[in-house]
């Protein structure tokens, strides 16, 4: 072995533990002296009994393994080895044999490697080299997973927190800034303030809440709580909210007629409402229009609801996106808006769709009868 092959070689050999389990007892021998001169922690053994008894008091990180071992257990010992370490153990099985069905044995075993007697040293601990590199990526990476899981179950739980005290607290001065419109006696400019707060105080909150549902969504822990719904009351309880974010100028159209019915989760698919038509009020062009349009879709008493308001297209880049988690919008702004209305949607069995009409954006919700 060339100086070179061999400091690469016992560069990853450092505190690596192998088991040897062969009893050829020559040829197990020479094996354990080349990768004890390698740097490797070698302990040999040469039947299953032994192999088992060394594996009671810990598992290596590298076995290799004697397939003719004479009391007929070598494939009991591989699935141990398997069975007790999984992927953080690598598996090489040395044999007599070029029987296919042999090998094709060892590796349903668990076995990851096969080499066939008489092999050359230098090539063998070349491979063992190479399989203990890959390990080593693997434990990174197993690693490197855990860290970020941790991370992220910190993030989740500090966000769940962070999100049920912010709500807390713009519950508290929505109610007061709400309290003191309703009680002051206060001049156009001081009203037009007040309400701006409350606006303001109301979106932030459905900020919150959406974020909070999000990860319950794909959680799968939020289950839609279906129920026969007055879509045109649905309707108008939502314009109720968000006309005072209209300009005054801004012409609202309703077409529902009046005892179409649904079946889904009212308070869901309000607030998915409330996000579609918050959307088309901000961006509604002055004195333009905004729609709101409900109809029968299918035979079994589904329902769509569309959005529509004049003004400007969303750019074509942005339009295959839209509905993604936190997608970045015109403005460089990233929301969760859609998103939620998606994960709403399609937990109801139906969908959320785009489409650029001649006057603007609309947003078209689908919503099965079933359920």
């Amino acid at each position: 072995m060339s100086i070179e092959a061999r400091t690469a070689d016992e560069s990853s050999a450092a505190a690596v533990r192998v088991l040897v389990v062969d009893d050829d007892d020559v040829g197990a021998r020479e094996l354990s002296d080349s990768l004890t001169a390698a740097g490797y922690q070698v302990a040999l053994v040469p039947d299953s009994a032994g192999a088992l008894a060394r594996l009671a008091q810990g598992a290596p990180e590298l076995a290799i393994v004697g397939l003719d071992l004479a009391d007929g257990a070598s494939l009991a010992v591989i699935r141990a080895l398997k069975r007790q370490s999984g992927h953080a153990i690598h598996v090489v099985v040395l044999t007599l044999s070029r029987d296919e069905r042999r090998h094709a044995e060892a590796f349903e075993a668990g076995s990851d490697d096969v080499v066939v007697k008489p092999a050359v040293m230098s090539d063998l601990l070349r491979r063992v080299a190479a399989a203990m590199r890959s390990r080593k990526a693997f434990v990174e990476i197993r690693v490197a997973k855990e860290v970020a899981d941790r991370r992220m179950a910190y993030g989740a739980e500090a966000g769940a927190l962070l999100a049920h005290d912010l709500n807390n607290g713009l519950a508290v001065a929505l109610l007061n800034v709400q309290f003191l419109r309703d009680t002051l006696t206060l001049d156009a400019d001081e009203t037009d303030a007040i309400e701006a707060t409350i606006r303001s105080l109301r979106r932030m909150s459905s900020l919150v809440t959406n974020f909070v549902d999000i990860a319950r969504f794909e959680d799968a822990e939020v289950t839609p709580m279906v129920a026969p719904a007055q879509v045109h009351a649905m309707l108008t309880a939502v314009l109720d909210v968000s006309a005072a974010s209209l300009a005054r100028d801004v012409t609202i159209e309703v077409s529902c007629e009046p005892d179409l019915a649904g079946r889904f989760d009212l308070a869901l698919i309000e607030r998915v409402l409330h996000n579609l038509v918050g959307n088309a009020a901000r961006y509604c062009n002055p004195g333009g229009a905004l729609s709101l349009t409900a109809r029968r879709w299918d035979s079994a008493g589904g329902v769509e609801i569309s959005v529509t308001n004049s003004g400007p297209q969303i750019p074509e880049a942005i339009r295959p996106h839209l509905f993604e988690k936190f997608v970045r919008g015109s403005g460089g702004k990233r929301g969760m808006g859609l998103y939620f209305c998606r994960l709403v949607a399609e937990s109801h069995g139906g969908s959320v769709e785009h489409e650029a009409t001649p006057i603007g954006p609309r947003f078209i919700v689908r919503l099965p009868g079933r359920g």
